[in-house]
């Protein structure tokens, strides 16, 4: 299996004739998003945690033109190793407006809260959700009555490296009225709406920091997302000089089928800080005991039906907990500049997140990463994807990516990229 193949042009450039193609009709905007690929953290968010992302150079671009018969139709026009793959979907705004009504929670006779199963999730689904909340938040419009979509994007599907995330903020940039001014305020409230919307309208479970780094990363530079007062800071990114960095995964094989688990730990953690009216765990001293002791108490008063067993809770309770430490510990060491030590540090966190938080869907092809000369190997993606992230020293990478290549597996080399932007527009 070759190197991943680096587009000839820029998505953004691609973009246009296969609006004209698809609308039939030209681009009223266009905008384009990076991936995203993270060291550290991603499953702590919702705890109050840190994460920290990286953005690449491989973006998804959307254009958009207006319609008005309530429809979002989408066209994605996928980037893949075997070369272009096209989906086609639409959804109407009436049906996004009845998926939204479903999702909220209930009330039952016992006076507990009911969390609706995860929604079925499309692409229409989740792309017209990002336009369908944009509405609903006064980002757009009342009189927004559909939108054409066509969306190219060269970050690999199968990667873990946030394809889906780079189309939404892509999408929601180019839906934007064109006085617009897009400062930090606005980046972070779009990339708020985007997670919303990937809540309520996608089988997928939203991981909040792929849209903010997409929309507020700098080149050459990770986000280190604090969720425990939701602040952005940045520290260099390990991926030159000393270190290179790349995505293995294995072509055409089933993702991890873990949305649903993982969206059930992040609702089991949203429910025990409404308990305890906290605005995260992170923020509850003593959290896990507490936790626990509240777990147990709802077991004796209301069964144990539609909750986690007790030991599996203390097991996620445990990682959350550690894996703050250690995101913590990675941006310290981004930096100070002692890139040698995320080795143990990320080696911790794969072996907690197969112990405690049971996704070891990746880690054969961490320990074999390690084993060939990478420094440090995690999973990209854990629970959602096959795909590891590897720092290797620079002198072996072109060695160790072609070992890789030969047996097979897709590598993608990660090469620092820039902010999500509005390309162009004629609103």
């Amino acid at each position: 299996m070759p190197m991943w193949p680096a587009p000839t042009s820029p998505a953004s450039t691609r973009v246009h004739q296969a609006h004209s193609a698809h609308a039939g009709a030209p681009a009223q905007a266009v905008a384009s998003a990076p991936g995203t690929w993270s060291i550290a953290g991603e499953h702590a968010d919702h705890f109050g945690g840190i994460v920290v992302m990286g953005i690449s150079e491989l973006r998804a671009a959307a254009a958009v033109s207006p319609r008005n018969d309530g429809t979002i139709k989408v066209r994605f026009i996928e980037h893949t190793h075997e070369g272009e793959k096209q989906t086609d979907d639409s959804i109407t705004l009436d049906e996004l407006q009845e998926r939204f009504i479903q999702q909220q929670p209930q009330i039952d006779e016992q006076g507990r809260t009911v969390i609706p199963p995860a929604p079925e999730g499309s692409l229409a689904s989740r792309i017209g959700g990002v336009i369908w909340t944009m509405i609903n938040r006064q980002l757009l419009s009342r009189e927004t009555a559909g939108a054409d979509v066509t969306i190219v994007c060269d970050v690999p599907i199968e990667a873990g490296m946030g394809a889906f995330a780079a189309a939404d903020v892509a999408v929601a940039l180019a839906m934007l009225p064109e006085d617009s001014e897009l400062d930090h305020p606005l980046r972070a409230r779009l990339a708020e709406v985007c997670t919303q919307a990937v809540d309520t309208f996608s089988s997928l479970p939203a991981l909040r920091a792929r849209h903010t780094a997409a929309l507020r990363a700098e080149e050459g530079y990770v986000s280190i997302i604090d969720y425990s007062d939701n602040s952005v800071t940045k520290a260099a990114a390990p991926i030159s000089g000393m270190l290179r960095a790349f995505v293995l995964f294995p072509a055409n094989t089933e993702a991890p089928a873990q949305s649903t688990h993982i969206r059930g730990r992040n609702n089991f953690v949203d429910a025990a800080s409404h308990a305890f009216g906290a605005e995260s765990l992170r923020l509850l001293p003593d959290a896990p005991e507490r936790v626990i002791d509240w777990l147990n108490a709802v077991h004796k008063v209301h069964g144990s039906k539609g909750q986690p067993a007790v030991a599996e809770a203390s097991g996620w309770l445990h990682f959350y907990d550690a894996e703050t430490v250690r995101a913590h510990q990675v941006a310290r060491a981004l930096r100070s500049g002692a890139w040698n030590e995320l080795g143990s540090i990320l080696a911790s966190s794969q072996k907690d997140m197969v112990t405690h938080y049971g996704l070891d869907n990746a880690e054969a092809l961490s320990e074999l990463a390690l084993a060939r000369g990478a420094t440090a190997a995690r999973a990209a993606s854990a629970g959602t994807s096959n795909a590891v992230l590897a720092f290797v020293p620079s002198a072996r990478a072109e060695n160790f990516a072609a070992d890789f290549a030969a047996d097979g597996l897709v590598v993608v080399p990660v090469v620092h990229g820039t902010e999500a932007a509005i390309e162009s527009t004629s609103k």
